[in-house]
């Protein structure tokens, strides 16, 4: 719903309460609990979606740009699909990865 400005942002990673958030903050929202007889979609598929993209977006951090257009939210219990993607990514330098010797007191009591 991005061409009619019903979007949602939040800050990478998001939590539960976010996604609940995120989903209710837009006029959609209405066509997803199911609007003039229509089915309503499947929530529970369209948090999981979001929940897992933000741990991708977490776990990997090359991706720089993530573009789901289409995502289509089926009857409850049929999931979501995503019918197209676009992604960004560039290199990053290697991750520091801190251990015990980093930690100036661990430091002295291991000598």
């Amino acid at each position: 719903m991005e061409l009619i400005g019903d979007i949602s942002f939040r800050m990478n990673p998001i939590t539960d309460l976010d996604v609940d958030e995120m989903i209710g903050e837009v006029k959609a929202a209405k066509m997803l609990q199911g609007y003039r007889g229509a089915p309503p979609g499947d929530i529970p598929a369209l948090k999981e979606l979001m929940q897992r993209l933000s741990a991708l977006v977490e776990e990997v951090p090359e991706i720089v740009e993530l573009d789901l257009n289409p995502v289509k939210v089926l009857e409850p219990g049929k999931g979501a699909v995503v019918v197209d993607t676009r992604m960004r990514v560039r290199s990053v330098p290697q991750r520091w990865l801190p251990s015990r010797k980093d930690i100036p007191a661990a430091e002295r009591r291991l000598r």
